[in-house]
């Protein structure tokens, strides 16, 4: 619920703060005096519409607040609008987004206004109002027929696109074919072209090369100094010293055994450069031969911008494509069967949902015409009108609309063809009341939905505004006594002019306040005699 509002600067109100009651909250005023200022603030702190015509004229900002509980948890929601066009937002002290906003007020606080009716009068909303009803039976089953909906449409979209595809496939099967034989045959494995670069500079250097590694051989086995030792030689004489000494000192033992590991690395390097010197014996054609291979490899990677890796790879992707194409037949028949298994599970959901609907459809006709009789349409017939449709969408294939005759004899119609501003405010208050029950919205605010009615009809909807406040806060702008005279926090919103600027105010009434605000209404003076006993009468009358 909401405790407390403040705004500063919006529009006409420089400066409004006010505390609301957890009941019945009834605001009311002159035409003009801001009521509608009032309501359209505490849209926009929720997430509402925002535009620099809002921002007091002469102000750079417009600053409203708004303070209550949520669940049992405290809550601040601040909005700031500054006149240069930017707004900002927050909640519980932390800047969030408009949509962050919305979405934690949905079910906290709901407005509506005059202008709302047109919610219920369009057919495309009345499956939702219904399907709302005690809806802890259907929302399980509605999330598995969305569910079944959502895995149906990926099946069928899975099956035309292969149909597309195999469509593309024909006309590029040549194509495909030419290529995947082009990269087969150049017989390319990872790694070749770097490989082959590294064997060409070497081929190119082989005199240096071999001239070296031939020296470096010479050294470790002394066949270059006839007669004389080599490395290895002495490295193993030197090593055999230390260990017929090793025993005197561990220190010894330990470099003898270091030596004989020296002696048995440097041997290995000797063998690996034996059989180097073996394999640097290139001729010119192994040169040649070496080039052209390099050189087809570059004009393939040139052609398709890839390196071998990746032109490998596509290789792989074309001979996938080449065998989805020799076998669509049988992969168009495994998934047409997938999508008709999905497709028979969408349609036993939705018939299933259907079935709920409809009894919840029943449930919910019965609990309307109850409430419509209570606000005076004594010889309403109401009626939700369930079709089918041809497609299943995620809500099934369910076509709801509600009809009513307000006139006996009068033929069931579409709420759409109700022409009375009053009736259509109370239908509405109707559905509020019913569905209101079992969603969990905390506050209701209505922005004058009494307009079209008076008289006893008027004191029924104020009545029944005052049974919805049992269970929820409520605040209700109204015109009317008979609303006023249900409430139990009662508000008066007024406007000034200083110095030709309008200034808005908010004062809550107290029991004699009531009264003559509620003697106004009816007279538009509060100090008529008999306004004021008219209103004492309403005032005792609602209490009863």
């Amino acid at each position: 619920m909401i405790d407390r509002i403040e705004i500063n600067n919006f529009a006409t109100i420089e400066h409004l703060s006010f505390d609301l009651g957890a009941g019945f909250n009834v605001v009311t005023g002159e035409t003009g005096a801001g009521k509608s200022v009032l309501i359209t603030a505490v849209s926009t702190v929720l997430g509402g519409r925002a535009d620099t015509s809002m921002v007091r004229t002469g102000s750079d900002r417009a600053f409203i607040q708004i303070a209550g509980t949520k669940d049992g948890e405290d809550v601040i929601i601040s909005r700031e609008i500054l006149a240069g066009g930017k707004s900002i937002s927050k909640l519980n002290g932390e800047m969030v987004t408009l949509g962050q906003i919305r979405s934690f007020c949905g079910d906290w606080v709901d407005i509506h206004g005059q202008y709302d009716n047109q919610q219920i009068l369009d057919p495309d909303n009345h499956i939702h109002i219904t399907d709302s009803f005690h809806s802890e039976s259907l929302s399980p089953e509605l999330e598995k027929l969305r569910f079944c909906y959502d895995d149906y449409k990926a099946a069928q979209k899975e099956y035309d696109d292969l149909l597309k595809a195999e469509a593309n496939a024909a006309q590029q099967q040549d194509y495909y074919r030419f290529e995947y034989k082009y990269i087969d045959e150049l017989k390319l494995y990872p790694g070749e072209d770097e490989e082959l670069r590294n064997r060409l500079d070497m081929m190119k250097n082989s005199s240096r090369i071999f001239q070296s590694v031939r020296t470096a051989y010479d050294l470790l086995q002394g066949s270059g100094f006839e007669g004389g030792p080599s490395i290895l030689d002495d490295l193993s004489r030197a090593a055999s010293e230390l260990t017929d000494i090793g025993s005197y000192s561990e220190q010894i033992a330990s470099m003898a055994s270091r030596a004989y590991d020296a002696y048995y690395a440097l041997d290995d390097i000797s063998s690996s450069l034996r059989d180097l010197l073996s394999s640097l014996d290139f001729s010119e054609q192994d040169m040649d031969d070496v080039s052209s291979r390099l050189a087809v490899i570059e004009d393939a990677k040139r052609k398709y911008r890839k390196s071998v890796e990746e032109i490998l790879e596509f290789r792989d992707e074309l001979r996938g494509k080449l065998d989805m194409i020799q076998n669509f037949d049988s992969e168009k028949k495994r998934l047409a069967e997938a999508a008709h298994k999905k497709y028979g599970l969408l349609k036993d959901q939705a018939e299933h949902v259907s079935e709920l609907r409809h009894i919840i459809a029943s449930r919910l006709e019965s609990a309307i015409i109850k409430e419509l009789k209570d606000l005076e349409f004594a010889n309403t017939e109401f009626r939700i009108d369930i079709s089918r449709i041809d497609d299943i969408g995620p809500l099934g294939f369910d076509k709801v609309e509600f009809l009513i005759s307000t006139n006996p004899g009068d033929p069931l119609m579409p709420l759409t063809k109700i022409a009375s501003g009053g009736e259509i405010s109370r239908i509405m208050l109707a559905f509020k009341h019913i569905i209101g029950e079992t969603d969990r919205v905390e506050t209701m605010i209505f922005d004058e939905i009494d307009t079209g009615i008076s008289g006893h009809t008027a004191l029924v909807v104020g009545k029944k505004l005052a049974e919805i406040s049992s269970h929820r806060q409520i605040i209700s702008v109204t015109h009317l006594p008979q609303i006023a005279a249900y409430g139990n926090d009662n508000y008066l919103i007024s406007k000034s002019i200083e110095s030709d600027k309008s200034y808005t105010n908010i004062d809550h009434l107290d029991a004699e306040s009531k009264v003559r605000m509620i003697a106004a209404l009816f007279s538009g003076s509060s100090e008529n005699e008999n306004a004021l006993e008219a209103a004492r009468d309403l005032i005792r009358s609602a209490s009863l």
